[in-house]
């Protein structure tokens, strides 16, 4: 018997080998992001990135098996290097937007990293993006180590 939590929230917590202004830019410099962002054997182009309070982003993720996904929103807060928020929509889906928060907070020589991924519609929406999130932050981690290099 499954159950529905309302509005499900995804909470990730990462610790990374990186400073958190590298974390940041990885996140808010667009050929940065863009070089990284997307799940594990995937990739996205980034069709619009102004990161900017009220800017907006847009990509297409391309996922093998399922062809390019647009994904769209705002962002709404930016405090570099701490914090930054953003909606998150998939543009075809016909479900609202959605609200990705990501605090950085320095470790020593490292970065922890909290993404809260709220107003999820389901608990499988939770479980799917929680894969999703967690292949593309492995994929950050590998990015920001070929950084230190």
């Amino acid at each position: 018997m499954s159950t529905t939590t309302l509005n499900p929230v995804l909470t990730i917590i990462r610790l990374f080998d990186a400073a958190p202004e590298q974390v940041w830019d990885a996140w808010l410099v667009e050929d940065k992001w863009g070089a990284w962002i997307g799940p594990e054997g995937g990739y996205c182009d980034i069709e619009e990135f102004e990161p900017r309070v009220g800017g907006r982003y847009r990509l297409l993720m391309h996922v093998p098996g399922r062809g390019g996904i647009p994904v769209e929103g705002v962002f709404k807060v930016i405090d570099r290097p701490h914090h930054f928020a953003f909606t998150w929509g998939w543009a075809l889906s016909g479900n609202p937007d959605t609200l990705v928060r990501v605090d950085l907070k320095a470790v020593g020589d490292k970065t922890e990293l909290t993404l809260i991924h709220e107003g999820l519609p389901s608990d499988d929406d939770r479980a799917g993006h929680g894969k999703g999130w967690n292949s593309t932050l492995n994929k950050l981690a590998l990015y920001l180590k070929g950084a230190r290099t």
